[in-house]
């Protein structure tokens, strides 16, 4: 079995050499032993100040989801990680990357969500959104970070409801190892995954992951309660993470890292309804290097230069739904911290990108786009037990001009193990690629006479804009039980909504306001050593106003309740999760859109178990939906009555994983 291991891990450095070029060259393989971690996973935090900052002295409404988290409950990808959280939802369907676009990810309500790989931005300048199917697969996740709140001040447009950071494995930190991982399911799901990872005698850390998932077409329960197979809804993706980070001296490391998805399968959801032949193709390629100096230091920084480069095909026998377009992004980031005095400390930095956009059937050509901004944040310890922070960052975009968003941020430590905060924060959303240049004329026929019908971008929009409130608190109750609460509250102006224009056009137009209020309970403890449950409550309202005054923002769940019960001991892991909706508005049209859900509420039921036959191997089986429940994620109907995009009915999933 050593030999084995060497052999294995011989070959992926092998590759990894290879493929860098022969960058990092020399050094014989002899892996480190995992050093003990510089901070505690879900006590300190990163993506709320940009840097390492303990979680009760952090004036934010952050989660986090941590790598032994992710293996206890066996999730099948990064997007059933984040819908587990309190204020995140996934709106998916059961066929990834179907024509409705992605799986969108709402915070609070709000999809003008930023995504996240290890710092890196990665939302598409076409739409402005990230799929939640295009994350890093977990078998790469060291954790995973969800800022509920406004982040524009530190990280521009897009962080509106909030910010989801994916921070994948390094080598250097990691025990040498090879992990292997298969899966199999219903409706012929195969899952495969692969990892190894360790550091050479002369510091070069290296992990590589590779996965596979693919499936067949699903079940769900229709509107009349029956349950049918969804035609052409399977898909097959694969993908490939690669991660090098060579130390240099004491305290300063280079990184690089090549993420590639590589997905096709069904779009079965057609304008007239669950007919379609239609089929999507998408190709991510992103590319980064990354230089760290003083990494242990109040004086750390950073610069990292990236590509990020997407490619999308929708094929089909109607000529007018056929697309074919690419999303390139390149990049530069530069940071530095600065500590002033003992209570006192400077983060400040540039950002720079450009998207460019080819697509001759929506944009009539190539379009491009770019931003750059300069940012800088304070944390002020004025007394032993408040903490102020002030942001401002001033961001200047290629179309619509400058914006200017500050934040101010209290923070009130009651001991080590509670804290209340108050945040404010300006938010933007600048115009995407679609909302300014979209130029699409499909025909459509009534009668025998076929008509022109235009979708219009408008050059002329301005960023939608507003202002965020979170009050919230975080406290340990006792030894066995955490809890945490917040409020929030939101005003957008300006924002984007398209509607027909004067001619008869589907145009963009900055004609809505809209106002978001919530709130979110939480309660982790701890029965004995070997059980511990959790349960949470979250609360949302949007509510939009097109100039006929404020009304329902419909596709939202207004109620969510999330329970869960986990038993684990040194060889079996059980879990049980519960999850409840109410208050969906009932599908209805206006005429253009469908909104709305076929039912007011739901309730589903996940188990989950997990046997540890040795220190190496473990087998586990999953059970989703259980209670075979009609539901939706992302709302909408057909003409006929049908639901747009049902989830799956009941499924299964039994799978084994060997560490060696």
């Amino acid at each position: 079995m050593e030999q084995m291991k060497k052999i294995i891990l011989e070959k992926s450095t092998l590759l990894t050499l290879l493929v860098t070029s022969g960058v990092f060259m020399g050094g014989t393989c002899v892996f480190a032993k995992e050093p003990v971690e510089r901070f505690t996973l879900g006590e300190f935090v990163v993506t709320a100040s940009r840097v390492a900052t303990n979680k009760s002295d952090t004036p934010a409404n952050i989660s986090v989801i941590t790598k032994e988290s992710i293996a206890d409950n066996n999730y099948r990808d990064a997007a059933e990680a984040i819908s587990k959280i309190p204020g995140v939802n996934v709106l998916g369907s059961g066929a990834k990357g179907t024509s409705m676009g992605q799986d969108k990810i709402l915070i609070n309500g709000d999809e003008r969500v930023l995504i996240l790989v290890d710092g890196r931005r990665v939302n598409l300048g076409s739409s402005g959104n990230y799929s939640a199917d295009w994350l890093p697969p977990v078998n790469a996740i060291e954790r995973i970070e969800v800022l509920k709140g406004a982040g524009s001040a530190l990280y521009g447009t897009d962080a509106v409801g909030g910010v989801i950071n994916i921070i994948t494995k390094k080598g250097s930190e990691l025990e040498s190892h090879v992990i292997v991982r298969a899966a199999s399911g219903s409706w012929n799901t195969e899952q495969y995954g692969i990892t190894a990872g360790g550091a050479t005698e002369n510091g070069l850390g290296i992990f590589v992951s590779a996965s596979k998932d693919r499936r067949g077409n699903y079940s769900y329960k229709d509107i009349d309660g029956d349950v049918k197979t969804m035609p052409n809804s399977g898909f097959n993706t694969d993908g490939v993470n690669l991660k090098l980070d060579q130390q240099i001296g004491k305290d300063n490391r280079i990184t690089m890292q090549f993420e590639h998805l590589n997905t096709e399968g069904g779009a079965p959801f057609g304008y007239y309804g669950i007919t379609t032949t239609d089929k999507h193709k998408r190709l991510n390629n992103n590319l980064s290097m990354r230089y760290d100096w003083k990494e242990s230091t109040d004086n750390s920084g950073y610069m990292q230069i990236y590509r990020n480069h997407h490619h999308a095909q929708f094929l089909s026998p109607d000529k007018d739904n056929k697309s074919d377009f690419i999303d390139s992004t390149w990049g530069v980031d530069l940071q530095q911290s600065f500590k002033l005095s003992e209570k006192n400390n400077l983060i400040t930095g540039i950002s720079y990108y450009k998207t460019e956009v080819n697509n001759d059937v929506m944009f009539d050509g190539k379009k491009e786009i770019d931003n750059q901004a300069i940012f800088l944040e304070d944390r002020w310890k004025f007394a032993d037990s408040w903490q102020l922070n002030t942001g401002l960052r001033f961001d200047h975009h290629s179309t619509y001009g400058s914006e200017l968003t500050p934040r101010i941020s209290l923070n009130k430590k009651l001991n080590e193990d509670t804290n209340v905060y108050l945040s404010w924060g300006k938010v933007f959303k600048a115009p995407t690629v679609q909302d300014l240049y979209w130029k699409q004329n499909m025909p459509y026929e009534y009668n025998g006479v076929w008509y022109d019908s235009w979708t219009l971008g408008n050059p002329d929009l301005k960023p939608e804009k507003g202002n965020v409130w979170t009050l919230g608190t975080n406290t340990k109750i006792s030894e066995k039980t955490n809890f945490t609460a917040s409020v929030f509250y939101s005003d957008i102006k300006d924002a984007i909504v398209w509607k027909g224009n004067s001619n008869g056009a589907y145009q963009a137009f900055n004609v809505a306001k809209e106002k978001r209020r919530g709130m979110e309970l939480s309660i982790n403890h701890y029965f004995n050593d070997n059980l511990s449950g959790y349960l949470s409550y979250t609360y949302a309202k949007s509510e939009r106003n097109d100039g006929y005054g404020y009304v329902n923002y419909d596709n939202i769940k207004p109620n969510i309740y999330r329970a869960g019960i986990k038993y684990k001991n040194e060889k079996l892991i059980l879990n049980i999760d519960l999850n409840v909706v109410n208050g969906q508005v009932l599908m209805y049209t206006n005429g253009y859109d469908s909104y709305g859900y076929a039912d007011k509420s739901y309730f589903t039921l996940d188990l989950g178990a997990q046997y540890k036959i040795n220190n190496d191997a473990k087998v586990f089986i999953k059970g989703y939906n259980l209670t075979n429940a009609r539901y939706q994620e992302y709302g909408g109907k057909y003409s006929n009555g049908e639901a747009k995009y049902p989830m799956p009915s009941r499924s299964f999933i039994v799978g084994m994983e060997y560490n060696f």
